[in-house]
């Protein structure tokens, strides 16, 4: 069966109802951590239209290189969170710094709902950081 048709046969309801629950990812932008010279990032989600109060959920660190890459440079362990954030319902990834020069990197992060069928995406921020690794 098409994708086409897959939508069309769920008639007048949500796409969602097809392909599962889309709960949204959350995440910030790459930064300098707080606790000494390191890229930092976390990860944490939001129910959207999806049932379960439980996910998996790990993020990223991907800093830029010279040679038009990125590399992974760190990722958070997974964690089983409750929706909603803060800063004991996070994941933290975090990667020591070799100098303080200007850099791009990424946070992305994967959110896995316990139990419910949910989107693939694995959405990112980026920003420039005052820190390289190499």
């Amino acid at each position: 069966m098409s994708l086409t048709k897959v939508r069309s046969s769920a008639g007048r309801g949500s796409p969602s109802a097809a392909f599962g629950c889309t709960p949204v990812s959350g995440r910030d932008n790459p930064h300098r951590s707080g606790t000494g010279v390191a890229a930092s990032g976390h990860g944490w989600w939001d129910k959207g239209n999806c049932d379960n109060n439980r996910a998996k959920v790990f993020n990223c660190l991907y800093e830029w290189y010279t040679d038009n890459t990125w590399r992974q440079q760190d990722c958070s362990p997974t964690k089983e969170l409750k929706p909603g954030g803060g800063s004991s319902n996070r994941t933290v990834a975090r990667r020591d710094c070799g100098t303080t020069e200007r850099t791009s990197w990424r946070n992305h992060v994967d959110v896995d709902v316990i139990g419910e069928i949910d989107t693939a995406e694995k959405p990112m921020n980026q920003a420039d950081v005052n820190c390289r690794v190499r």
